[in-house]
């Protein structure tokens, strides 16, 4: 028949050998012993862990190094300088195990939101050029999106991709604004230019959610529209 194990856990191994030392000092001294009733040695009122350590130069004497080294060997370590070290690293390495926190996502601001898609006509089209700088950028996320991802683009290729985005008919002020804000990249002549894939910051990404949900509500039934480019984080 194996014998019934009972799991015993200290939160500090320093704290328990002080608190075995003061008691191997009571059980140490015979004439208090004999004193012992409910677990108090001859302190009177007292409780054992109040009893007095044996002094230091005394036959028998156990230091508090040398219970820490009892208790951390019975449990398989070599000495309490083993035990420390190992349990240092373990610490480190649930430090780096453990998940970054998340990052706070972004306030969105509805209303921002709101007021640039006031600049898309029915069909989906970006209609006119916002006056603030804010509801520009937020506008750009939506042309970022029709251009194709990862796909090395001709100036030809760049213009045509942006005529179509817009009714203004100023592709040149798109496609300047794109690569000024690291949207779009082109070589130095100006002849190949690639989208520059990325995340849209939220509001960018409420804005593109709401105009694809305004485009699907206002698509005839039976209607089905090729799918866009779409947007692709890196």
């Amino acid at each position: 028949m194996s014998r019934p194990r009972f799991p015993f856990i200290a939160k500090d191994v320093s704290a328990l050998a002080r608190s075995l030392q003061r008691e191997l000092a009571a059980c140490a001294m015979p004439s208090e012993s004999a004193n012992l009733t409910d677990g108090t040695s001859g302190n009177p009122g007292g409780s054992a862990g109040d009893a007095p350590c044996i002094p230091a130069n005394a036959p028998g004497h156990i230091s508090h190094v040398q219970l820490l080294n009892m208790l951390v060997r019975a449990v398989g370590y070599r000495n309490f300088q083993h035990y420390r070290a190992q349990f240092a690293a373990q610490e480190r390495l649930q430090r780096l195990a453990a998940p970054e926190p998340a990052a706070p996502e972004e306030p969105v601001d509805l209303r921002r939101v709101e007021r640039a898609a006031r600049h898309f006509g029915p069909d989906g089209l970006l209609a006119r050029w916002p006056g603030k700088v804010s509801l520009q950028r937020l506008c750009l996320w939506w042309v970022w999106s029709r251009l194709p991802a990862g796909q090395e683009l001709t100036g030809t290729r760049m213009d045509d991709a942006l005529r179509a985005c817009h009714h203004f008919g100023d592709h040149a002020l798109l496609r300047r604004w794109l690569c000024d804000l690291g949207m779009a990249t082109r070589t130095p002549d100006g002849r190949q230019y690639r989208r520059v894939e990325q995340r849209p910051p939220q509001e960018a990404l409420a804005l593109l959610q709401h105009l694809r949900d305004r485009e699907r509500h206002a698509r005839p039934a039976g209607h089905t529209r090729q799918a866009g480019h779409g947007v692709t984080a890196a």
